[in-house]
């Protein structure tokens, strides 16, 4: 390796670190009062760092409420890949089911905001490519084509569950969200066979 790999490790560390920073404060944030309303530099503030170092991440306080959501969906699939390596699953659903509860005032908040509809269609993006990846493992026996169009459907499925959940109020618990969304991905599955 060279000299130059060595010193982006803390520097990936450090960002790694002052997205956390920033998560945690807009979660508390955003669950006591209107995410739109939030400015980024409370966020920073909160998060215990400067403005400029906010700018360094994102361009403004919409990109990284997108670029977390986005982040947390990959996150949640990392994690749930790497200790169920051949789960039935074609998205990390339960684990993102139960975090929006656990988040609920967070949760009705943002769903209320302006940027919800874009983090929403980037959520869907990064939700389609991760069910393409799980699809095509559980379905060698597919074409890419086949993989693809039904990752479509299962993203546009499960966007569409949790944004109607959160913009009806969470009523229904995370098990029960679960449940319909399994038995809906699982119904594409076995139908395109």
């Amino acid at each position: 390796m060279s000299n130059n790999s060595f010193e982006l490790l803390p520097i990936d560390r450090r960002a790694q670190r002052t997205r956390a920073l920033l998560a945690d404060a807009l979660l508390e944030l955003g669950a006591e009062r209107d995410v739109d309303s939030l400015d980024v530099g409370e966020l920073a503030a909160a998060a215990g760092i400067g403005r400029s170092t906010f700018y360094t991440h994102y361009a403004g306080k919409d990109d990284f409420l997108i670029a977390s959501f986005v982040n947390l969906l990959g996150m949640a699939e990392t994690a749930l890949a790497a200790k169920y390596p051949e789960r039935e699953d074609l998205v990390p659903s339960a684990p993102l089911f139960a975090h929006v509860a656990q988040a609920a005032d967070f949760a009705r908040n943002v769903a209320k905001s302006e940027v919800f509809p874009h983090q929403m269609e980037a959520g869907e993006a990064k939700v389609r490519s991760i069910a393409e990846a799980n699809i095509a493992r559980r379905m060698p026996h597919w074409s890419a084509e086949h993989c693809r169009e039904t990752a479509i459907y299962v993203a546009a499925g499960f966007i569409g569950l949790l944004r109607w959940w959160m913009t009806s109020g969470l009523k229904q618990s995370p098990e029960q969200m679960q449940r319909t969304f399994f038995r809906l991905s699982q119904a594409a599955l076995e139908e395109a066979e």
